[in-house]
């Protein structure tokens, strides 16, 4: 009995140790696999696997479990209907199963952040397990949990789909493993989505007030996916649901907030999401550079500004600009006008020069007289649709690449 106990201490010790050294969850996971001779897999609530056992051993395990390199939605359906995946999230207490997909029994127990299940430790019984080895893998689902909280990486893994738009954002996982664990969470993503991003520009924020604005959002709007991601909250929506109401309702819940709200091109497969993430990226690019100030704007507003600003890494867009631009931009420098600023803010309020003069703070015949001005010194008749298109377009492709 003695020497049994001892055997236990040492395995525990080896466990909590590798904890303190911090070398990360992989370390962890082939320590723990050691003291429980056996191979041993984590996987968050979204099916990702986290983390398995490197031991050369465990080779053979892997290749018959994940010949795909991750889990198998058929193979996690079976376990479901047998009522495991249940026992597991719903008691600290590890749970034994068999099943037809492998001649291995397997011992699971959940990983658990105060009342949130962040991910699952299963225990592949490649060697008979022993007495007490139920206890030291409720330990090491402890360990587990500290280091995911040492790493940051429990505040939003409760939420199950978190873990799989956060994949698909970076591009990393696989398309198979990403529709494999689509099924596995049973996301019905058939219909036109559309992401959108809010943000809190100037807004010092940290993971805690965060999620409670992520909570206040999804209590007004529950008919969406929500994650935290990069500061900002990011939804995915059906396109049937999007509208002004809804959007009213965003900025409401916010109305104490600065926000700006960045809405995607539509997609129908959740592997858009990358894409469409790509469009936000784009959307807060293109509004601070442009110093757009709506707090509403679609991709499709900003599209051909997106373009440019492609376009600008590989040609110098000022070779593009009209030349008046230039001059108009040297007469300034040599009589101290404002000639160019007073074309941009006319042609920005559709030359209306009542709009423009209130934008600008300026007399609305002082702004009359600088535009009859530019048209006189210049040759150019702002009457022509085309003309101001392109001014306006010439004037935006600098303040891209400025």
């Amino acid at each position: 009995m003695l020497i049994s106990q001892d055997t236990y201490s040492t395995r525990k010790d080896k466990i909590l140790n590798a904890l303190i050294e911090r070398k990360g969850l992989q370390y962890l996971t082939d320590v723990a696999a050691e003291a429980l001779n056996n191979p041993i897999f984590i996987y968050d609530v979204s099916g990702k696997i986290l983390a398995k056992s490197k031991i050369s051993s465990h080779r053979e395990v892997w290749e018959e479990l994940f010949p795909n390199g991750h889990l198998s939605s058929d193979n996690r359906r079976i376990t479901e209907n047998a009522g495991v995946i249940k026992r597991i999230m719903e008691d600290d207490s590890p749970v034994m199963g068999q099943f037809v997909f492998s001649r291995f029994r397997f011992l699971g127990c959940r990983v658990r952040d105060n009342d949130n299940v962040v991910a699952i430790a299963t225990v592949v019984e490649k060697n008979p397990l022993e007495g007490d080895d139920s206890d030291l893998l409720v330990m090491i689902c402890k360990s587990v949990l500290f280091e995911l909280l040492y790493r940051e990486r429990t505040a939003m893994q409760k939420i199950p789909y978190f873990g799989l738009l956060k994949d698909i954002i970076e591009r990393t996982g696989s398309v198979n493993e990403i529709r494999e664990r689509c099924q596995v969470l049973k996301l019905n993503t058939s219909k036109e989505m559309r992401l959108i991003e809010i943000r809190f520009p100037g807004y010092v924020s940290n993971s805690l007030s965060l999620s409670l604005l992520r909570e206040m959002l999804i209590a007004s709007i529950p008919s969406c996916y929500c994650i935290i991601y990069s500061e900002s909250l990011i939804l995915i929506m059906e396109e049937n649901f999007l509208n002004q109401s809804i959007l009213d309702v965003i900025q409401k819940v916010f109305i104490n907030y600065e926000i700006r709200i960045g809405i995607s091109s539509k997609f129908t497969e959740i592997l858009g999401v990358q894409t469409a993430f790509q469009e936000m990226r784009a959307i807060q690019s293109v509004c601070q550079k442009l110093k757009v100030d709506k707090p509403v704007i679609f991709y499709e507003d900003i599209i051909m500004y997106h373009f440019m600003e492609l376009a600008s890494k590989d040609y110098d867009l000022k070779k593009f600009c009209l030349p008046a631009i230039r001059q108009i931009e040297e007469y300034d420098q040599c009589h101290g006008t404002l000639l160019k600023q007073s074309l941009e803010g006319y042609l920005e309020a559709g030359r209306n020069i009542q709009k423009a003069a209130e934008r600008l703070h300026t007399h609305k015949n002082t702004l009359y007289y600088r535009i009859k001005r530019i048209e006189d010194f210049f040759d150019l008749d702002l009457d022509e649709e085309n003309l101001c298109f392109n001014l306006q377009l010439s004037l935006r492709m600098q303040q891209l690449v400025e």
